[in-house]
Formats: C-alpha cells, sequence, structure tokens
C-alpha cells in the first residue's frame, strides 16, 4: 500500500484562496488539489480569519487591525484571533531587542534613492511599508538604540520571510528570494564611507564598490544631498564603525539574491566560515506533537537541522542578533501560534492533473520519499555531505574547526551541532526561485537537469553540484511528472 497513493481530488472552496485565507476575489484561478496520505496530508486551517496572501499589502496587514494588537492581547483580550493578530504584529515589528542600525543610515538611504535602491529599498527586493513616514521597509523595526541613546533599527522575520510571489501575490512565511540582502547590507556599511568621502574605494573590494556605485554616483553628483548626508552621520561621529575585510566585502557583493550568512560580520556573531545559506519558507512548520508523532528528534529548522523546535529557533535568531536577554516563553507565544498557523498558498497555475498522479506515483516508486518521508516532505533527520553531495561548507556552521564545539558563543542547548544538511518541507514550491541548501539553483528544471542542466563552473560556497537523485535514472517524462508532482502542493 503507497503511503502517498491519491485518495481524490478535492475541489478548493470558492471562499478559500489555498492558504487559509478568506480572499474570494483572488480563488477562481485555482485548480483542484490532491487529496492524499502521509507527508502531504491536508492539514487544518488554524489561520482564525486573518488574510495572509493578498494582492493587496494593506489587506495581509489586516486593515491597520495589527496596530495594538499586542496591546490588547496582553490585557485581557485573548481569544485565538487576537493572539494571532498579536503575533502578526510581531512578525512584522518585534526585533526582541537585537542589535540594529542607527535608524538615520537606513532612513536617509530608504527615502532618497528611489532610483538606485528603490524607496524602502523596494528595488533590493523588500517591501514598502506604505504607513511609514520615513519610506522604511516591512521587515526592519525600531530596536535597542545604540549606546543607550541613538533610534537604531534591526530586522525581524518579515524582512527575509515575507514578499512577492511569481503571480504578484503577497505572502506572509514566503521565502523572500527577491531579497538582495548583500547589497543591503553594502549599502548600510559601505554608503556613509565612500559616499561622503570618509573612505576611499581602493581599500575596500571592488566588486563590493561596484554593487553600490549607482548610490556613490548620486552622492557625488548632488553636492546638497551629499551634505545633507554628512549632517545626518555627524551625531554618529562617536560610534565605532564596524570594519569588514575585504574578502567579507566580497562575500557580500556575490551572493544571488534570497540567500544570505547570518553568522558573518558586522552582525553580532560571526563563525568566521563563509557559508551561504538559501532563505527558507515558514509554511506548516511541524508542531512538537507531529514531530514525535513522525518519530523524529526535532522539528530540524535551519538548514543544518540543529534547532530541534521553533521556539529555539527564534531564541537562536534573537542570540544570533546579539540579544541580551533571551524572549520569555510567554513573550513568544503569540508569534510561535502565528507562524504555525501560516499554509502556502495555492499554486495559480496548477499543472496537469495527470501529471501530477503520475508524480505522487513516482515520489514513492523512485524513492523520493526515502529522503522526504517527514512532514510536508521533508526528512526525518539530517543528512551527512557524503549523502547528498551538495556543498559542504555547510558542515563547519558555527564550527570552522569541526571539532564538535560550537564556537563563538552559540548555545545549541542540549543538543549537538549535526554539521549536515536538512531536506526541506516541499511545499509551496511552485512559487520559489532558489533551490539547493546554498540557493546555487534557479529552478525545478535545473535541478532536475532538464534543458541546458546545471550551469557549469560554481564554487564553494556556491557549488550547485549534487542531489543527483533527481537527474540520473530519470527519463525526462519522469523528471515532467515529478516537478508538477512538487508544483502542486
Amino acid at each position: 500500500m503507497r503511503a502517498l497513493a491519491v485518495a481524490a481530488l478535492l475541489v478548493l472552496s470558492a471562499c478559500h484562496d489555498g492558504a487559509g485565507n478568506p480572499d474570494g476575489a483572488e480563488t477562481t484561478d485555482l485548480a483542484p488539489v490532491l487529496v492524499e496520505t502521509g507527508p502531504f496530508a491536508p492539514q487544518l486551517d488554524e489561520g482564525a480569519g486573518l488574510t495572509d496572501v493578498s494582492s493587496e499589502l494593506d489587506a495581509v496587514l489586516e486593515h491597520g487591525a495589527l496596530v495594538g494588537a499586542c496591546d490588547r492581547y496582553r490585557t485581557g483580550q485573548t481569544d485565538r484571533k487576537s493572539m494571532l493578530l498579536c503575533g502578526k504584529w510581531m512578525y512584522f515589528y518585534e526585533t526582541f531587542g537585537t542589535a540594529g542600525i542607527p535608524a538615520s543610515i537606513v532612513t536617509f538611504l530608504s527615502k532618497n534613492f528611489d532610483g538606485e535602491l528603490g524607496l524602502g529599498f523596494e528595488k533590493l527586493g523588500l517591501v514598502r511599508d506604505r504607513n511609514s513616514a520615513d519610506q522604511l521597509p516591512l521587515g526592519m523595526a525600531p530596536t535597542t538604540p545604540v549606546n543607550g541613546n541613538i533610534p537604531a533599527l534591526a530586522f525581524t522575520c518579515a524582512s527575509c520571510h515575507f514578499g512577492k510571489l511569481t503571480d504578484g501575490r503577497y505572502a506572509v512565511g514566503a521565502p523572500n528570494h527577491a531579497y538582495d540582502y548583500g547589497k543591503h547590507i553594502l549599502a548600510i556599511s559601505l554608503a556613509p564611507l565612500l559616499g561622503t568621502g570618509f573612505g576611499k574605494p581602493e581599500d575596500h573590494d571592488a566588486a563590493a564598490v561596484a554593487a553600490i556605485q549607482p548610490v556613490l554616483d548620486k552622492l557625488n553628483a548632488n553636492q546638497a544631498l551629499k551634505n545633507q548626508f554628512i549632517q545626518t552621520l555627524i551625531p554618529l561621529a562617536s560610534l565605532t564603525q564596524p570594519t569588514l575585510s575585504k574578502e567579507t566585502e566580497h562575500a557580500y557583493a556575490t551572493w544571488p539574491t534570497g540567500t544570505l550568512d547570518f553568522v558573518m560580520s558586522p552582525l553580532p556573531v560571526d563563525d568566521q566560515v563563509h557559508i551561504v545559506g538559501k532563505i527558507i519558507g515558514l509554511w506548516s512548520l511541524p508542531r512538537p506533537t507531529e514531530v514525535t508523532a513522525a518519530g523524529m528528534s526535532g522539528a530540524l529548522l535551519g538548514w543544518t537541522g540543529d534547532a530541534r523546535s521553533l521556539d529555539e529557533f527564534v531564541r537562536g535568531f534573537a542570540t544570533l542578533g546579539g540579544v541580551g536577554t533571551a524572549p520569555t516563553d510567554e513573550t513568544m507565544k503569540p508569534l510561535l501560534e502565528y507562524v504555525y498557523s501560516l499554509r502556502a498558498p495555492g499554486n495559480p497555475t496548477p499543472p496537469d492533473a495527470a501529471l501530477v498522479r503520475t508524480g505522487a506515483t513516482l515520489y514513492t516508486d523512485k524513492g523520493c520519499a526515502t529522503c522526504h518521508d517527514g512532514p510536508r516532505g521533508s526528512g526525518k533527520r539530517s543528512f551527512t555531505f557524503d549523502e547528498i553531495g551538495t556543498d559542504s561548507s555547510l558542515a563547519k556552521w558555527a564550527d570552522p574547526d569541526l571539532d564538535g564545539k560550537a564556537c563563538c558563543g552559540f548555545d545549541v542547548g542540549s543538543g549537538a551541532l549535526t554539521h549536515g544538511v536538512k531536506s526541506p518541507r516541499m511545499i509551496g514550491m511552485w512559487a520559489l526561485r532558489r533551490f539547493l541548501h546554498n540557493g546555487a539553483l534557479n529552478s525545478l528544471d535545473e535541478l532536475f537537469c532538464l534543458g541546458s542542466g546545471r550551469p557549469d563552473g560554481a564554487l564553494a560556497p556556491m557549488a550547485n553540484g549534487g542531489h543527483m537523485f533527481t537527474c540520473d535514472g530519470l527519463s525526462e517524462a519522469e523528471k515532467h511528472a515529478l516537478i508538477a508532482y512538487l508544483s502542486s502542493h
């Protein structure tokens, strides 16, 4: 009996958009989805009527209902919808007091370079907060002041896990594969130095300088704007400017959009290892009860699978961000519940149902379920790089000496570093633009070696080899059927 046998075809209700969101105007292009047992069994809608997918940004922001949501929740309005509204506010605006960037630098760049960076850094893939007078992006919010008195901004969940889908809809939980995090960091760190004449281009990596050259050109062509920038920076003169090595600058300049290394200078924790990780979607994370039922030792969050639960992952985010005190269980509860409620949006151009049925059979017959048999097609354990064959740079994450001991102040609790790589949840794959753990591939066709196959010449930590299970031993027709199946969830 196949664990992934197709039980039936179910037509989506006209009042839901495939992500548990009432948004009937956007559901007419969604076709039948497969109802299955096993890893892709349908989940209950836990969204309490919140809108997490829509072509209207204001709808996703709940038409202003996020403002004050946590105050209402913490003063006694504790029904589920109120709790989720608080969690959603936290998703967009909670920094947990992590170390931040002087707000004046971020605001100056986000307001004055619409042609180069976009208002709110929209040309770097972020989504501008239409309610922000300073044109700030969603995903950056006030945090602990620098030196106790200088307003600062830090990243929130929404910087990496909120964006536009390929069909133009906004989606909470979506991996923002349009986000050019590397160029964003370079603009914030290099533009104040080079754009005001306080630094020399020859002292920095050429590719990094080239990445922000349009910003520098505008400043050099507009003396009034340059003077304004200098005036903005004068109150920050006493601060210690973080220095980046040329090697680190080059890394930031060369990453594809949708990828990053979050433990690298100038962030508070630097493990001295250059890795690249693809931003992961946050749809349908397994709850602890499901983890236990699946026989897993933990939820395997993060690319190494070291984080065993969502609360551990959030605490890790706060630690990596340089927070002094980890958030409490009570503080985190609304955010955790909100993240657990997120569901992948339905594919607006679903593949042929017969091809999907063929792919469902191949998923089992060709051994895909051997590794992808956990919740939503995730693995039940971390895999070694010898097993998968993908770029092994990740093995040194937080342990550059590979001695089994976490470096740099990392706290792995009672767990242990895996030195491996987990297989991701395989839902919402139709909306992804990056594949493999380092994002080195751009499409499912490349992953399956269709067409022109995989690009040549990629080097660590962006090597695009490995995971040849999707290339070898499959006919072209089988590959198309499997891609159809993966694109149907």
